[in-house]
């Protein structure tokens, strides 16, 4: 078997193989309106170098602590960090928050080819390091609720999401798997403390997405099997396929843990 290499440096992967079936290959259109009165941006977290695209809703004032949203991109080209600021942004504008996505690795991020393990893990490392970079650096600049911070994946974010959110329990609020990708290599030497399994974990799949639906399924029984209770990890098929679904993320982290 054939596997991808890459430094251990935050770039992204060429991967001609992905880009010459892209137009075969069905994608995950953005169907969320890009009609917002404020511009998002992209900017560099000093620390890791890991950039990252963000939205600030046009109301923001510092006077006010203001919840967070990170959201991890899945595989490219099918998806990257600017495709998760544009589905998220006008929910932040409407709903009262500021969403963040950083730009993952190419190996940490890879859903379709197969990646070695030693690679994804090297990978999904420096994607923690940047993305609590990436944390600091947006909470330096903006009036952030530290307490109100939501860890999102969609796809294969799901690989850094489950590796970053379990290794830093203190960190964020809640965590809300979107169609997500999961590995026991990912998470089988996390810590796991008590206020590890108290992270509200949330996992969504379509029902018409056949390909994710075993790694949703594993995602919820590895957390059942490490102390998770009904309560605090849940998993929900919703109507259709692979789709982005920031709403439903938004609705579950605010209905069911007060995220806003």
């Amino acid at each position: 078997m054939t596997y991808l290499k890459t430094t251990h440096t935050r770039r992204t992967l060429l991967l001609p193989l992905l880009v010459a079936s892209a137009g075969l290959l069905c994608g995950c259109p953005i169907t969320q309106t890009q009609d917002t009165p404020a511009r998002h941006f992209s900017e560099r977290a000093p620390a890791s170098g890991m950039t990252y695209c963000i939205y600030v809703p046009s109301n923001y004032t510092s006077e006010t602590a203001w919840p967070l949203v990170i959201t991890l991109h899945g595989t490219f080209p099918w998806d990257v960090a600017e495709f998760q600021i544009r589905e998220w942004k006008a929910l932040a504008e409407k709903r009262g928050f500021i969403v963040v996505a950083p730009k993952c690795g190419s190996l940490s991020t890879q859903g379709i080819l197969p990646v070695s393990q030693s690679w994804r893990l090297s990978d999904l490392a420096e994607d923690a390091q940047g993305i609590l970079d990436v944390l600091e650096t947006v909470s330096r600049k903006y009036n952030i609720k530290r307490n109100r911070v939501l860890l999102t994946g969609f796809s294969s974010g799901g690989y850094p999401m489950y590796y970053t959110g379990l290794r830093n329990p203190e960190t964020f609020h809640a965590m809300v798997a979107r169609a997500c990708n999961f590995e026991r290599a990912v998470v089988d030497d996390a810590e796991l403390t008590p206020q590890t399994r108290r992270i509200p974990t949330m996992i969504f799949v379509g029902k018409d997405d056949p390909a994710l639906q075993g790694d949703s399924w594993a995602a919820y029984r590895w957390l059942h099997r490490h102390g998770w209770n009904k309560h605090s990890a849940k998993r929900k098929e919703t109507d259709g396929g692979h789709l982005r679904r920031p709403e439903t993320a938004y609705n579950y982290w605010v209905n069911y843990f007060g995220g806003g």
